[in-house]
Parts: structure tokens; sequence; C-alpha cells
């Protein structure tokens, strides 16, 4: 599923997190490619910059970065301040991807914080200011980046796939607060993909059915223009099982705003 993005509805600008490689690049080359503005965010600041030329020479927009670790207690608000001025209209949250692998109890709990703070507080920090500006301009466009992890509990990255659950579990609820007022919103449970970050972890190791980063980010951002609040990424189980997942949540929420609606009034 490919479709452009309408740059008058996800424009002038977009924000990506993890911005550098992997997934987050692929964001980027897809939002680009529509002639939407910029704003890459990641930790190293040479693989930021290169993508930033490859784009700004590929497709002739305004490329910004900013090199930052989400795991920073400031890191929102540098965010904001290197945004100053620039009218955000799709914010796509890709940055988070350390698993914290092994038993709970034997990680470090600085470890755990770290992936609370750049998977919970720096995600809804986020998403409440951009989100809040792209209501008050009735359009935008919300992309969290989740994982298979967070469709329940996952034992052996056990606070991985509690924050994952958080991201997912939060795109759905915006999702159906703010689709009303032309804003869109989509969790992606993502499968294992084929990333540089990956091959660090686990060098030249074949993995069955890995999918492609590029096919991911470009089936989320046309499953966002088309309204949907979510995509399931059933892995190594076909498109059509992804599908069925998919469309079982989305079920869920409708029901949940219909009984919602009877029980405490509302639209």
């Amino acid at each position: 599923m490919t479709t452009k993005l309408d740059p008058d509805r996800y424009g002038p600008w977009a924000i990506v997190t993890g911005g550098s490689e992997g997934t987050g690049a692929e964001f980027a080359r897809a939002v680009a490619a529509a002639g939407i503005n910029l704003l890459l965010i990641a930790r190293r600041p040479g693989p930021l910059e290169a993508l930033a030329a490859e784009l700004r020479t590929a497709r002739g927009v305004e490329v910004r970065t900013l090199a930052l670790d989400m795991n920073a207690p400031d890191a929102v608000a540098r965010i904001i301040a290197a945004s100053e001025g620039l009218e955000v209209g799709l914010y796509i949250s890709n940055a988070g991807a350390d698993s914290g692998g092994g038993p709970f109890l034997d990680n470090s709990l600085e470890q755990i914080h770290g992936l609370i703070a750049r998977n919970v507080t720096a995600v809804a920090d986020a998403v409440h200011q951009f989100g809040n500006a792209m209501r008050a301009r009735g359009r935008g466009g919300i992309v969290l980046m989740s994982s298979g992890a967070g469709l329940g509990g996952q034992p052996g990255v056990a606070a991985y796939s509690g924050v994952k659950g958080f991201a997912l579990n939060l795109a759905e609820a915006l999702w159906s607060e703010l689709r009303h007022v032309g804003v869109d919103v989509i969790g992606i449970a993502a499968p294992v993909m084929e990333t540089p970050a990956l091959r660090r972890l686990l060098g030249d190791m074949a993995i069955p059915d890995i999918v492609d980063a590029g096919e991911v980010a470009r089936d989320a951002l046309a499953r966002l223009q088309a309204g949907e609040p979510c995509r399931v990424h059933a892995f190594g189980q076909g498109p059509e099982e992804s599908d069925r997942q998919s469309d079982a949540r989305r079920d869920r929420i409708l029901w949940v705003e219909k009984i919602s609606a009877s029980l405490f009034g509302g639209e």
C-alpha cells in the first residue's frame, strides 16, 4: 500500500525522531518525496547530516537537523526550541529501538528508566505539544512507531514490551479523540525489520521473514492518510492475518466509542 502524502494536509514541516537511518530514514525519504520540509532528530550527527544532504539534493526540500538523545530530560524542550516558528503538520515518533533485552530484574534501573524516558515521557510530551497545535489548525498527522512486542507482555523484553504497549494504545486512543477534528493518528506494531541497528546487534545472522524497513514506513504513511488507527504486522503470518488483527483493534475502538457515548454522552 503506497500513497503519496498530501502536503496541504501534513505540511509544510514534519519532524522525524530517530531519523538518521533505518525506518526513520525511510520515513524521511517518503516525506521529502511529497515536498514536505523536515526536522530530523537522532543521536549521531554524522548519519543525520548525511541523510539531510541527500534529501536536500534529491528532493529540494529544506532539512534541519538536531543531534539529540531522547533520553535527556530536556529532549522535548529542545525539539520545541528547534522547531520554533515552523508549522509542523506531521510528527513521526520513531526513536527508542533499544529493547532492554534479558530478564526484567537483570536490567539496571538506569536502562529501564532510559526506555521509559525515550518511549513514554518524551512521546507523551511531544504529542501533547504538536498535537495541540494540529488540533487548533484542524489538520495534521501523528505516527507512533510501536512494536509487535507491544501487543502483549513478552518475556525477555518486559520493559520494552510495556513501553511499546503505551505507544500503541496512546495512538489508538488519540485516533478516536482527534479524527473528527482533522488530525490523523496511527500506531504501528512493527515487525522485525532490516535496519543498520539490527545488523549492528545481530551481525549477518539469517532472520526468517524479516521485513524491509522502507516498506513498513511507506505503508504506515499510506494508512495514516487513509484514516486507519493502527497497523499490526503479524510477523511471519502474512498480510491477511495482519489485516485481521488491525481490523479487530479498530473495531474494538469503535465499539468503545459507541459504549462511551451511550453511557456518558458526547459524539
